[in-house]
């Protein structure tokens, strides 16, 4: 039975405006029909630049769901996409070979820079979103459990995403030899895509989820302690090529509606990010440069490449242990900056190994710390603050500023704290050097 579909003209700012009754399809309208569950779904919407604010109702039903490829430039009726999981093939192979089903916009300017989805939305399509390359920022109804494969894939503007709280899957598809296509990935592409926040229901973590995107920080909503109390999947492919990754936090559930970005970010050692977190951290996990380039002859590769997957099932210890025994110092070091900093289940041991770890190459600053103006001098006021610092410690880092030539200012704040830090310190320490 073939549905009916209702046009309505879209107004200004991005609202929806009265009911089309013209002849003639038009570009500026909105496409929407009842769905099964006696709610709308919204199956396009215009691709014009600006915002694209979506009804809660449409003739006097609630807005439940929004089709596949409803902002995608192409739309395929969400029927057809059982064809596309049943063979290994790309989402643009798919298109061109479902060509004569595909119905491509009059009008493409990108997609709406900003997309507001009414409370009453509990699903979303494949690719409903895909290539909007406008899209900055959304956030996505509580209600909803799923985001579909492609959903928000090649948005190359999109910084902010607010997933849902009751969300438990990402990107999943039943067959693993399914999975293979690095385009339905959820967040495939997504170069401006900095930080997010997974939330606490979320249980699976579907294929190529963040593949070539620009994620740097990722945090993961759990119980309180340093394991996890619950079965997380993610697939081997979730962060292929996502080499931009350099922490990973485990946090509870306290406040996560509250992360995002701000002006005067916490202290932390990579707050060039602004990224806040609103919840408490358990623990925080550093991650080497451009994983995807380290040299597959390195025998302990396959262990660092696995951390984003296993940073989901294993603990904090686990990887106190991977930084000593698969010793890379880009990786080593910022697991360090990291667990001296949110140090949930980290033994006096391993402080220490840290700790001595960043003061041994502290002359080798420029490796592992996040870029800033003068690294040398942000990692002496990290390391002057932490537990277990001693004055022989604070001598080896003024050797080494010295060594390294670096300015007579920064040499002579170093010694002003070590003073004052130590003023009770017979000075005996300084026979060491």
């Amino acid at each position: 039975m073939e549905k009916e579909i209702f046009r309505y003209q879209i107004g200004l700012e991005g609202k929806l405006g009265s009911l089309y009754t013209g002849k003639e399809a038009s570009p500026i309208t909105a496409d929407f029909c009842e769905n099964k569950e006696g709610g709308m779904t919204l199956l396009r919407w215009p691709r014009l630049a600006g915002a694209a604010v979506l009804p809660e109702e449409i003739r006097g039903k609630k807005l439940t769901a929004i089709a596949a490829t409803a902002f995608a430039p192409e739309h395929l009726e969400e029927e057809l996409f059982g064809q596309m999981f049943d063979s290994v093939v790309s989402y643009s192979m798919f298109c061109m070979k479902m060509g004569k089903y595909v119905a491509a916009e009059a009008l493409d300017e990108g997609g709406p820079d900003y997309v507001e989805i009414p409370e009453s939305v509990e699903r979303i399509g494949a690719y409903a979103f895909w290539k909007c390359r406008n899209l900055k920022e959304i956030r996505l109804p509580d209600r909803m459990k799923e985001l579909p494969p492609g959903v928000f894939g090649e948005c190359v503007s999109l910084k902010k995403v607010v997933l849902p709280g009751q969300l438990v899957q990402i990107g999943y598809m039943p067959k693993a030899t399914q999975q293979i296509m690095p385009d339905v990935g959820a967040f495939a592409g997504c170069h401006s895509l900095k930080n997010i926040v997974l939330p606490k229901s979320l249980v699976r973590l579907g294929a190529q989820t963040f593949n070539s995107a620009g994620l740097e920080h990722l945090a993961v909503a759990g119980e309180p302690g340093i394991s996890w109390k619950r079965k997380i999947e993610v697939d081997e492919t979730a962060f292929s090529h996502a080499a931009s990754l350099l922490w990973m936090d485990k946090i509870t559930d306290e406040g996560v509606q509250g992360i995002g970005w701000a002006e005067h970010p916490a202290e932390s050692p990579d707050n060039k990010t602004g990224f806040v977190v609103a919840g408490h951290v358990e623990y925080r996990v550093g991650l080497p440069v451009a994983m995807d380039k380290i040299l597959p002859g390195d025998y302990k590769f396959s262990a660092i490449k696995k951390i984003p997957a296993d940073f989901f099932i294993q603990p904090a210890a686990y990887f106190d242990k991977l930084a000593q025994t698969a010793f890379r110092l880009d990786f080593s070091a910022r697991m360090a900056l990291a667990r001296l900093v949110y140090d949930g289940g980290l033994s006096d041991e391993d402080r220490q190994w840290y700790l001595n770890l960043l003061v041994e190459y502290y002359g080798n600053a420029e490796q592992f710390m996040p870029p800033g103006k003068d690294v040398f001098r942000e990692l002496f006021d990290f390391l002057k603050n932490r537990q277990g610092i001693t004055a022989i410690q604070m001598s080896g880092l003024i050797r080494a500023a010295g060594k390294k030539n670096l300015s007579a200012e920064l040499i002579s704040h170093m010694m002003e704290v070590k003073n004052q830090k130590f003023h009770t310190v017979t000075g005996f320490e300084e026979l060491e050097l």
